[in-house]
């Protein structure tokens, strides 16, 4: 069997797809049959164990959000133990090559990783080597920008005029990244297909805001209501780690529950801390009141990244907003105002970047 497969290892959640040159699809990485796997890496005490899950009541310490520190210098320091980002990378990657080799029969012919679009060489190099360490060939793999697969993914079913230039603002786990894209035929497809994909102009990112980022906002929140119930906990022992990250995961779910709520409405955050047993009140007015900073100081990288290509918001054939927090209402609007025209969301925006990477991986089979 011969097919492509395209992988998003993201900050927060991992993502694969593969295709045989037809419709890409979504391939379950978790144990419950679910295509997003949590970005997590399990420190056992003698290696790194399987990633996605840190399984509740395992004394084992979780390592989240290493994608970030590839290509520091220095290693990232998890309750009391050293870990390399590039190892965590290589772990969380070949347990996804291993699970899409079982689901699917046989190993992929082609593979393309994303990464963000600001990623230079020496990153790209660097997801080059971990691929070659999960067991990868060197052939077998290539590196694209998340935007260029979104890209490629929209494309796929909404054919654009030939030549094509798009702008993806892709707000993820780990940055508020705005990518100026574009197509052209050049006798490979038509209007219709991928064609040649591009980076036009220079990518903008923030990374220092993401999901995550409004993740930690509500933890704080969570302490302080709690009176520093989670100050107390020091994450040094596999315990406190694994109560720490129940608490978290509650306030990953109360952040993704205040997208759908009314605008005066709330949630309750049910943090399982010790001595505590009344849940925190969370109202979207506090989780706009947080976000909002952040975004007005994203939305001018798109427009720094059209003046570094020349070109103008009204040249655009298409806007996709895509990432975790594509459906945060407040996203929308204010990116709607920015530019003057709503922005596309997908259904699944967190599904694309994946699907994208494999129509790519299958076109190189």
């Amino acid at each position: 069997m011969t097919y492509g497969l395209g992988i998003d290892l993201g900050t927060t959640f991992t993502t694969a797809a593969v295709s045989s040159g037809g419709e890409p699809r979504m391939v379950p990485l978790s144990e419950r049959q679910a295509v997003l796997m949590r970005s997590v890496v399990r420190i056992e005490p003698d290696h790194l164990a399987v990633a996605g899950s840190t399984r509740s009541g395992s004394p084992a310490i979780a390592a989240h959000r290493f994608r970030r520190h590839l290509g520091d210098s220095k290693n990232l320091t998890v309750a009391g133990r050293t870990v390399n980002p590039a190892a965590l990378l290589t772990t969380l990657l070949a347990n996804v090559l291993d699970r899409v080799a079982w689901s699917e029969g046989a190993p992929p012919d082609q593979v393309v990783l994303t990464c963000p679009a600001v990623w230079g060489p020496y990153r790209r190099e660097q997801l080059i080597e971990i691929a070659r360490r999960a067991g990868l060939a060197r052939h077998q793999v290539t590196v694209v920008s998340e935007a260029e697969a979104v890209t490629a993914h929209h494309l796929l079913s909404h054919p654009l005029p030939d030549p094509a230039l798009l702008a993806v603002y892709d707000l993820g786990g780990g940055s508020f990244d705005a990518t100026l894209t574009y197509r052209h035929d050049r006798g490979t497809g038509g209007a219709g297909g991928t064609g040649v994909l591009g980076v036009l102009g220079v990518p903008e990112s923030l990374e220092w805001f993401g999901g995550v980022d409004l993740d930690e906002l509500i933890l704080r929140q969570v302490d302080e209501t709690s009176s520093g119930a989670l100050s107390l906990l020091e994450g040094r022992l596999p315990e406190q780690a694994v109560t720490m990250d129940r608490v978290r995961q509650a306030c990953v779910r109360a952040k993704e529950k205040l997208s759908t709520v009314p605008p005066d409405g709330q949630v309750l955050v049910q943090a399982p801390l010790p001595g505590q047993d009344r849940p925190v009140r969370i109202s979207r007015a506090q989780l706009e009141g947080w976000t909002r900073p952040y975004l007005e100081a994203g939305l001018p990288s798109l427009r720094r990244a059209f003046e570094s290509a020349g070109v103008h918001a009204r040249d655009l054939s298409a806007v996709l907003l895509v990432g975790g927090m594509a459906h945060v209402p407040l996203v929308v609007s204010m990116l709607t105002d920015d530019l003057g025209r709503p922005p596309y969301v997908p259904s699944e925006p967190q599904q694309v970047t994946a699907l994208g990477a494999a129509a790519l991986a299958a076109s190189a089979s």
